[in-house]
């Protein structure tokens, strides 16, 4: 049999994943979904219509989700059920290429038109007995693909009319989508609308659930810099003296413009415009979150100064200590368990080694926790016995007994906490997903959206945990929402958000840590109610447990 080309197609697709023509298909794999869907809410009171249309006759109207997830069924004449149940044609049953091979609802949603498949030409030989025509269904806002309407009967009853008839049906939903659809996510389409032709450039808007992007903005942007975009304008009002680095590696220019309601439209400004966009992402590796900071760190190295290194737990301060060392004798201490005794003994051992290459170099990881007696004889030590010291400590400068042993350190090191920089934490936390997976796993721009907008108080060490979560999860293909442990599935909510949410955060986060995790006498610190400090402590997602002591 010669196939026409969109079908002969099909059916090397359908063969290249290794499906039987002979295969049935499987009804135990049934998905849930939800029944009041928009395009169900659209679809409902038409289909109603149209179903009136085919009483008695032996066709049925099928109407299946972007997924290729059949969402709806009505069937003419009852004794037509029965027939399409035996091929699958049952709720909640998605209809792939892969799955069901060639007919009107796998391969429309493959090719995003309208297509016709006539006995024969079916893949699978269980559904040769029919004949099916089906019409993608369209969102009027986006434009993107929402659905199929496919009308099924058997072969003998197949008309040229079914497709001007499904056409007008599919036109009455896309009318009716458009009619439901949120009041916001029509402000976010006015607004879009009004600033393609003003603009000229590229121009990108978001609201809930919805991401509108003129043709400049789609062949410029990745779905990383949507996040990336999105957590600007969360962290930042409108302006247009932000600037970001695009997931391509070109720098642009960014204008920030609210839209009522929670929405955010986005004009970029070139600020490369004769340069190619290179196509290589702008963070390639997990090391590429401290690039900032890799012209200090060599200088630091090569001059063999001693450096104390401040941030957040998480944010790779032990890291980044390791890469301070160049060479010669090392030795690496716990500060939490460094006592008198410990330092003159490893004192002891650099001065018996040779100088090779480097000078003798004492680590004290973590040296915030070490007592004022260890502190102040470390001090000592490193001025009788000449030694590079280099040290990891909280964020904020050492006091006490510790502000000696900072004052020999004349290099300075200070990480930023992630929630700092939420809009490089997409492209960030997608080159952490590249490194465990080998490019296999991808994180979907949903999960992206949702990991830029979490506070992160664990920082890089966090975040690399949860990705190893979602990969164990995921061996291959798209991570989604539901991949992610439990409490990273939402952004965190509240009234407080962007720069004066962070500012609330770490005021409660200090309070608690001088405060030994007391929470009356930080609340009184503070001066609020101790309710009142529960409450934002949900809120903002703060764990008391993660909290340290404050440096000593």
């Amino acid at each position: 049999m010669q196939l026409r080309p969109e079908i002969d197609l099909s059916w090397r697709r359908a063969a290249s994943t290794g499906l039987d023509p002979a295969a049935t298909v499987d009804t135990h794999d049934l998905a849930e979904f939800d029944p009041s869907s928009r395009l169900r809410r659209a679809a409902e009171p038409v289909l109603d219509v149209v179903s009136e249309h085919l009483r008695d006759a032996r066709y049925s109207l099928i109407l299946a989700d972007r997924d290729a997830r059949i969402v709806d069924i009505r069937f003419g004449q009852r004794s037509l059920r029965p027939r399409l149940e035996a091929v699958g044609a049952v709720l909640g049953k998605q209809f792939t290429e892969a799955t069901t091979g060639t007919n009107a609802i796998a391969t429309v949603t493959e090719l995003h038109h309208g297509v016709a498949v006539h006995g024969e030409e079916h893949y699978l030989e269980s559904f040769k007995r029919f004949a099916c025509y089906g019409v993608p269904v369209r969102d009027p806002i986006t434009r993107r693909h929402a659905g199929v309407l496919d009308i099924t009967c058997l072969a003998e009853d197949a008309s040229p009319l079914l497709r001007p008839f499904l056409l007008g049906a599919v036109t009455e939903i896309q009318d009716s989508m458009l009619d439901q659809a949120p009041r916001l996510h029509r402000r976010v389409m006015a607004a879009f609308e009004r600033a393609c032709p003003r603009s000229g450039g590229p121009v990108v808007a978001f609201g809930p659930d919805l991401v509108l992007a003129n043709d400049a903005a789609t062949d410029l942007l990745d779905p990383v810099d949507h996040a990336a975009l999105q957590a600007l304008g969360r962290e930042h009002g409108p302006s247009d003296g932000q600037r970001l680095v695009l997931a391509s590696g070109l720098q642009v220019g960014v204008l920030l413009e609210r839209i009522d309601g929670g929405g955010l439209l986005v004009r970029l400004q070139l600020t490369e415009r004769a340069a190619p966009v290179p196509r290589r992402p702008a963070v390639r590796a997990v090391r590429d979150w401290h690039a900032d900071l890799r012209a200090d760190l060599g200088r630091l190295r090569d001059d063999h100064s001693s450096v104390v290194v401040r941030g957040e737990p998480g944010t790779g301060r032990t890291t980044l200590a390791s890469q301070l060392v160049a060479g010669g004798a090392v030795r690496v201490l716990d500060g939490p368990r460094l006592t008198v005794a410990r330092v003159d003994e490893v004192a002891a051992e650099l001065n018996a080694t040779e100088p090779a290459g480097g000078p003798r170099t004492l680590v004290v990881d973590d040296a915030h926790h070490a007592t004022d007696a260890v502190a102040a004889h470390l001090a000592q030590v490193v001025d009788d016995h000449g030694l590079r010291l280099i040290m990891t400590t909280g964020p904020g400068r050492p006091t006490g007994a510790l502000a000696a042993c900072a004052a020999r350190c004349p290099g300075r090191l200070d990480l930023a906490p992630l929630r700092a920089h939420r809009d490089r934490i997409p492209a960030f936390a997608s080159a952490v997903m590249r490194e465990h997976s080998a490019g296999v796993v991808r994180l979907s721009p949903g999960v992206v959206r949702v990991l830029a907008a979490q506070d992160w108080a664990g920082n890089i060490r966090e975040l690399v945990t949860v990705i190893a979560h979602a990969h164990r999860r995921r061996a291959v293909g798209d991570v989604t929402v539901a991949d992610l442990p439990a409490g990273y599935r939402q952004a965190p909510t509240g009234p407080i958000t962007g720069s004066l949410r962070n500012a609330e955060r770490d005021a409660i986060v200090r309070a608690l840590a001088g405060c030994r995790g007391n929470k009356v006498h930080a609340a009184r610190q503070l001066g609020i109610s101790r309710t009142t400090l529960y409450r934002r402590v949900r809120e903002l997602h703060i764990d008391p447990g993660t909290i340290q002591p404050p440096d000593v």
